[in-house]
């Protein structure tokens, strides 16, 4: 079930990289250089500042490997903030961005299905509410019995569907790491 759950997140979270429009190249070592990292959060949330939907909140969705450098930014950066790093562990809001983190190897070029994508070093940050994602009835199993054996097979799968509304694409922003 792990591995359709993460197929999903993969297909849903490249989609969205892909038809956001908003864009932002981070400056070299991107996450990974603590001292990039209140730089990268401030030039993110000015893509967003000012419009309507910018009240709904902020994400950012990071892989595991971009966790060193804003790490060590949370625990250094504010006495708040570095006590609450430093206390429970990576803060999962950061400057009012709500942090997803997700497996190395989720942002990839490839093709999914008829899908091609060049996401590659690429992560996302946008405003919540601006896109839709379905999965009706989350993942399912089913056993099946198999003519002629005394065993089941078990079938996983997991419905979605994905929309990045048109009007809104610009706050979602693709992030290219330097």
């Amino acid at each position: 079930m792990y591995s359709i759950a993460y197929g999903i997140d993969k297909f849903v979270l490249n989609n969205l990289c892909e038809d956001g429009t908003g864009e932002y190249t981070t400056p070299a070592g991107g996450f990974t250089t603590a001292a990039n990292c209140l730089t990268i959060f401030a030039a993110l949330l000015s893509k967003v500042a000012g419009y309507q939907n910018a009240y709904k909140g902020t994400y950012i969705v990071l892989e595991n490997t971009d966790l060193a450098g804003l790490i060590v930014a949370q625990g250094t950066n504010g006495w708040n903030m570095a006590d609450l790093a430093l206390r429970n562990g990576l803060a999962s809001n950061w400057l009012g961005v709500d942090i997803y983190v997700v497996r190395s190897g989720t942002f990839v070029s490839d093709t999914l299905g008829t899908i091609t994508l060049t996401n590659s070093g690429h992560r996302v940050f946008g405003v919540k509410g601006v896109s839709t994602y379905a999965s009706p009835r989350g993942i399912q199993y089913e056993e099946k019995g198999v003519t002629a054996k005394t065993g089941k097979e078990v079938v996983v799968y997991g419905l979605v569907g994905f929309k990045q509304w048109t009007q809104t694409a610009g706050l979602t922003v693709d992030i290219t790491l330097a």
